[in-house]
């Protein structure tokens, strides 16, 4: 009887060492299919460096734009490009006195920029809609900006995050939406400070009235 018990245990114990085996390799499977087709998404999402490097140059000579989109889309750029930003802001620079500009970094803040923005007064300026403000706010940026910004959302199309490559991406592609509009052989000056809009909307047809 204790033999019969003892091989019986045996096998159980063989049964569940192979059980998890198996689901110890259906797992390492799963995990190369999603590092696979994650790899794959980021390869998606970044544009090849030659093209990048075109749209690069091409950005720097906009003398500068007016975007227009929300605050929040601004922010995640802007932290890439800069190393920071708040949805508040309105300006990069310094104050002369804690006073004069409330909605501006503070000194200790405009340290931190890894980059200078160099987004003096009015050059940020919120929309309001009514008499609510919905976060859409106006960006004037030189061809300089544009080129900080290309470049960042470049290189987080790159990242492992797959979200943040995402991200990156798409407003990459939205930038680049102007910049293939661009025609360098036109005479210089004809349409200097060009609105262009991130503002995705929907097929009206789908919306229920």
């Amino acid at each position: 009887m204790y033999k019969t018990w003892r091989e019986e245990y045996r096998a159980n114990q063989a049964t569940k060492r192979q059980i998890e085996l198996e689901q110890w390799e259906q797992e390492k499977r799963w995990r190369e299919e999603d590092r696979s087709a994650r790899q794959k998404a980021i390869a998606e999402n970044s544009a090849d460096l030659a093209v990048h490097n075109e749209n690069v140059r091409a950005a720097t000579g906009v003398s500068y734009l007016t975007l227009v989109c929300h605050e929040d889309t601004w922010t995640f750029m802007a932290i890439r490009a800069f190393g920071q930003w708040k949805p508040e802001w309105t300006q990069s620079t310094r104050p002369k006195t804690i006073l004069d500009i409330p909605n501006a970094p503070g000194s200790f803040d405009a340290e931190k920029f890894g980059t200078d923005p160099n987004l003096p007064e009015g050059r940020i300026k919120k929309i309001a809609s009514g008499a609510a403000r919905n976060g859409m706010q106006q960006v004037v940026l030189s061809g300089h900006n544009l080129a900080q910004l290309l470049d960042s959302l470049h290189k987080g199309s790159k990242e492992e995050d797959i979200a943040v490559s995402a991200r990156c991406s798409r407003l990459y592609n939205k930038l680049v939406g102007f910049v293939d509009l661009l025609d360098p052989d036109a005479e210089a000056g004809q349409t200097t400070g060009v609105t262009y809009r991130i503002d995705d909307s929907l097929d009206t047809t789908h919306i229920k009235r």
